[in-house]
């Protein structure tokens, strides 16, 4: 028997609108898939503290510490850390106002940067030196984050990996590291999957904006095309299940069965964005009421001249304050103002939790949990963690008392909307490791395959429509003659 024609079932400008919209937004959807299965095993490059930390030469106390004159008595201190620093102990001090000061603690001299030698002596640290080169931002270096570093010294390393440290001119710091196959793999990762091309990406509003819509384009196209497609299946009475042939029937049913899948993907995108604001977090007093107020420098100064006392082998000795007093950490030593060890007890971080607020319960952890948990980058454990009357949860450093990460009603939020559903870690035990990628792989790879047939039979019909234009041009030009 002869199949019924089939009656108009959806509006033409909607149609029009899926096909067209498919083909212009459908190449940079399927950018971003292909560049998904990419980041599952690749991550943008970074340095974590860590790193830098095991890399820091130690430091010699014997030529520190001349302090006298770095600030006045009684100003503020917001941190303050010592460090080596081409051959010489300095003093990296940011107060409560004004600028971040770098001291020669050797001498007490203030440091007005760090030259090309200094760079050069840095990045010995990591490997031998080859080159280096002054600039502000590179693909790199380019997100908000390295603002406080800028500018730089990119050094390269003599090394099979082509490895490149970035030294902040300001500080002397390792901000960032990079290697010949990190670059590469991530130009065709993160920077196609984030939109994240240094021309784009230095001028954040732009970016964002840029971002935004295209993620909104997006919702709309997959959502256009979920409707349509469930208007045209038939699932009963009727012996195929898509009106379609052809090609075309595996874009309709891949649609249909990966359609909510590409619209959570793509939806998730878009709030990782944070758009208009709606997932922002107020600021937070807890970092404050955990620290107390800020110590004065005269404290600190004496803190430190204590610690240097002490003289730990450690690359790095840190202020770190806590209920209003001065500590120094000294690797994983914590010391008090007359440099004696000082370790935090279980009843330090329960009167620590006590101060934020409301607490409904608290306690160690030595697992993750929901909310706390590694993925790319690894979370430190064991952690003091406070749960709060009103929903919110904090997580504690055992060793210093520090705000390791906090959780509000939108950071819940942001944690469910977008990394849930973006990374597909909804489900405890597959939030990461071969099971999720291989998992996750195959589901983008579905999609991926919705996406390109819509492209391809896409830009088909353009390509027909053209053909039609251009007959029709023709034919009415020879009207005219």
């Amino acid at each position: 028997m002869a199949r019924p024609r089939r009656t108009a079932w959806a509006p033409r400008w909607l149609v029009i609108a899926h096909r067209y919209l498919g083909v212009a937004l459908g190449v940079l959807m399927l950018l971003w898939c292909l560049s998904g299965m990419v980041m599952l095993f690749v991550a943008y490059p970074s340095i974590s503290q860590d790193e830098r930390l095991a890399r820091l030469p130690r430091i010699d106390w014997s030529h520190c510490c001349v302090i006298d004159g770095a600030a006045g008595a009684g100003d503020r201190v917001r941190s303050a850390s010592i460090e080596q620093l081409a051959g010489a102990p300095v003093l990296r001090l940011r107060l409560a106002e004004g600028p971040a000061r770098l001291i020669d603690l050797s001498t007490g001299h203030l440091l007005s940067g760090v030259d090309r030698t200094d760079a050069l002596a840095v990045a010995e640290a990591w490997g031998r030196p080859a080159a280096v080169v002054p600039l502000v931002r590179d693909q790199w270096t380019v997100s908000g984050e390295f603002n406080p570093g800028r500018p730089f010294w990119r050094v390269r390393l003599a090394d099979p990996k082509a490895t490149d440290i970035y030294v902040s001119r300001r500080s002397g710091e390792v901000v960032q590291r990079t290697t010949r196959t990190s670059r590469a793999l991530n130009w065709v990762g993160a920077v196609p999957h984030w939109l994240y091309p240094t021309l784009l990406r230095q001028n954040t509003k732009l970016w964002t904006q840029v971002v935004v819509w295209s993620s909104l384009a997006g919702v709309f196209l997959t959502l256009a095309g979920l409707y349509l497609g469930v208007l045209a299946w038939r699932p009963f009475g009727d012996a195929r299940l898509s009106p379609f042939r052809g090609l075309m029937t595996w874009h309709h049913l891949t649609g249909l069965a990966v359609g909510l899948l590409t619209l959570t993907w793509v939806a998730s995108g878009l709030f990782s964005m944070n758009p208009w604001g709606f997932l922002e977090s107020p600021d937070d007093p807890a970092p404050a009421r955990l620290a107390g107020p800020p110590p004065r420098f005269a404290e600190v100064q004496a803190a430190l001249e204590s610690a240097a006392a002490r003289a730990p082998t450690v690359g790095q000795a840190r202020l770190a304050p806590f209920d209003g007093r001065a500590f120094v950490l000294a690797g994983d030593e914590r010391l008090d103002a007359a440099g004696h060890p000082a370790p935090l007890a279980p009843g330090d971080l329960a009167a620590a939790g006590d101060r934020l607020g409301r607490v409904a319960d608290q306690g160690m952890i030595a697992a993750e949990d929901a909310y706390y948990f590694s993925h790319h980058d690894a979370v430190s454990l064991p952690a003091w963690r406070v749960l709060m009357r009103d929903g919110r949860r904090y997580y504690l450093d055992p060793h210093t008392g520090g705000l390791l990460a906090a959780f509000d009603a939108q950071a819940k939020s942001y944690r469910w909307l977008h990394q849930g559903l973006h990374r597909l870690d909804v489900v405890p035990g597959l939030r990461r490791g071969p099971a999720w990628a291989a998992a996750t792989l195959v589901l983008l790879s579905l999609v991926t395959f919705g996406v390109a047939t819509g492209v391809w039979l896409g830009w088909r019909r353009i390509l027909h429509d053209l053909a039609q234009l251009r007959a029709g041009a023709r034919e009415f030009f020879k009207s005219l003659r």
